[in-house]
């Protein structure tokens, strides 16, 4: 382990005149992540978040997801949609090297593929007796494309399982050069080469000099570990590191301080609450729709969670597809919240508010509805917001109970169509493709949509193969879901990237890529 203990230069950060944006940084950074002591550097199977945050600087993948998340060339010189769609060409660049000195080949993207592909356990159908958690961390990529191959050395042939432009989206996974797939620490093609790691301690890397596109400017970062953020936040606030990254909400405390940057930065989890469909409250009429379900969705204060619950730490959403990315329909993006709409469809739904403060239709009370909910290990936080949505429906005078149950109980009652309400999680794949959610057989679609307009909206989407079919399909699902609500999107939750003095240009804040812009600062 070379200079393990080596002295790092302070950050040092030259501001221009009238606030303008810094344009140079020092040759060093230090940052804090959370990391358990058996992490191990193998970034085909690594599933802590801070961690890939740290090797995402050490590898590059054929395509990477720029600041309006559109897919990019990176290794990949250019790519070619041939067959109908039905297969992809991608042409290598050539004169890119791994840190280990070999030249990269279209047979390290192969093998690559082979080596995950392995890990996942599918079979031909992509069934897989593994655990999610088990199957490495791009196991998703095989939901697009269905082989691989290389014709020659510096091009590779996909037959894709789905002729989408969306393809592009599971080939942003880090190649590896052949001879290393199976290692710890394996060598990349990115801005930084790993430099050492002890266990429980830190990782260090530094500049890669070779890089293909230019020197980076930050010259050696040390991630160090700690066991969990509070300590990763301690460490932040005695100065022992420049950068702390978390999704604890007590990085709140950090908004608007004058002796730091924080950034949201955006996670793929959406927060939802599900509305089961199949229910007798909330079935619909012959035009598809019900007065119930729809008070509900005006009910809903998002802005309020977000401020009182989770100390601003969530975006709101009204749609799958997070806004200000390039495939965003932002006329879906507006507020909905108006109690006086919810209280209205509640009486043309017949449950007409008695003087007791209690609805009525037809001589019965507005039956009492539960919401099932589970809380993230350690936390509260998501019962916390279950009851504040117990608050807001009950001021139009819908009753509920929360019930929070482990999350194997709730997902067998989600499965299985016994609930009323459900406040959960969807976490999106790197693909921002929302059918797993809302097609008819989708597996995570337990509010019981069914849409043929939707469908047919989906299947579309999965056969476009140009970028500007693709954009306009994706928007017009947009839009069918907000005329449909086949759930109710509350928030993205959000993480922080804390730091002393800026370090990054990027404008796309996004977990697992949390130091992005890192080497091209100030040049």
């Amino acid at each position: 382990m070379r200079n393990i203990f080596r002295i790092l230069f302070p950050l040092v950060l030259f501001l221009a005149l009238l606030g303008s944006q810094a344009l140079a940084v020092s040759s060093s950074l230090i940052c804090a992540i959370v990391a358990t002591d058996d992490l191990a550097l193998r970034p085909l199977e690594l599933n802590q978040r801070d961690a890939v945050s740290v090797l995402d600087l050490v590898y590059e993948g054929l395509f990477y997801l720029d600041d309006d998340y559109a897919p990019q060339p990176e290794l990949a010189y250019s790519f070619d949609f041939v067959n109908d769609g039905r297969r992809l060409e991608v042409k290598l660049r050539e004169g890119v090297t791994f840190h280990n000195g070999q030249p990269l080949t279209a047979h390290d993207v192969v093998a690559t593929l082979d080596y995950m592909y392995a890990l996942s356990g599918f079979d031909e159908d992509l069934n897989s007796e593994l655990e999610l958690e088990d199957r490495g961390l791009y196991y998703s990529t095989f939901y697009s494309i269905q082989s691989w191959e290389a014709t020659d050395d510096y091009t590779l042939l996909f037959t894709l399982r789905r002729t989408s432009y969306g393809s592009l989206y599971a080939l942003t996974f880090p190649i590896l050069p052949a001879s290393e797939v199976g290692n710890d620490m394996p060598a990349g093609t990115g801005p930084y080469q790993y430099d050492g790691y002890e266990p429980g301690s830190a990782i260090w890397l530094t500049a890669n000099l070779s890089w293909w596109k230019r020197v980076p400017e930050v010259r050696n970062i040390r991630a160090n570990i700690y066991s969990d953020s509070e300590k990763a936040l301690a460490a932040f606030d005695a100065q022992d590191v420049d950068v702390a990254m978390t999704r604890s909400i007590n990085a709140s405390r950090y908004s608007g301080s004058l002796n730091s940057y924080s950034l949201t930065a955006r996670t793929r989890q959406l927060e939802v609450l599900l509305i089961n469909r199949a229910h007798s409250l909330f079935k619909s009429d012959s035009n598809g729709s019900n007065l119930v379900r729809e008070a509900i969705s005006y009910a809903i204060n998002r802005s309020e969670i977000i401020s009182s619950i989770y100390q601003g730490m969530a975006t709101v959403a009204y749609t799958p597809i997070p806004g200000g990315t390039w495939i965003s329909n932002e006329t879906t993006i507006h507020d909905i919240y108006d109690p006086l709409m919810a209280a209205s469809l509640l009486d043309s739904a017949g449950y007409k508010l008695a003087d007791d403060g209690k609805r009525y239709k037809d001589g019965e009370s507005f039956p009492t509805i539960y919401i099932l909910t589970y809380d993230e290990p350690g936390s509260t936080v998501r019962t916390n917001a279950a009851n504040k949505i117990k608050e807001q429906l009950a001021a139009v005078g819908i009753p509920t109970i929360v019930s929070t149950r482990d999350r194997a109980y709730a997902l067998s009652k989600l499965q299985s169509g016994d609930y009323t309400l459900a406040l959960c999680a969807f976490n999106f794949d790197v693909n921002p493709d929302p059918g797993f959610t809302i097609t008819s057989t989708g597996v995570c679609n337990y509010t019981r949509y069914r849409s043929d307009d939707m469908n047919n909206l989906l299947t579309q989407m999965r056969s476009s193969y140009t970028q500007d079919s693709y954009k306009n399909v994706m928007q017009l699902i947009q839009t069918q879901f907000e005329l449909d609500k086949p759930y109710l999107p509350l928030y993205w939750r959000a993480g922080a990237l804390l730091s002393r003095e800026a370090f990054t240009n990027a404008r796309d804040i996004r977990e697992l890529e949390l130091l992005r812009g890192v080497e091209s600062f100030g040049s």
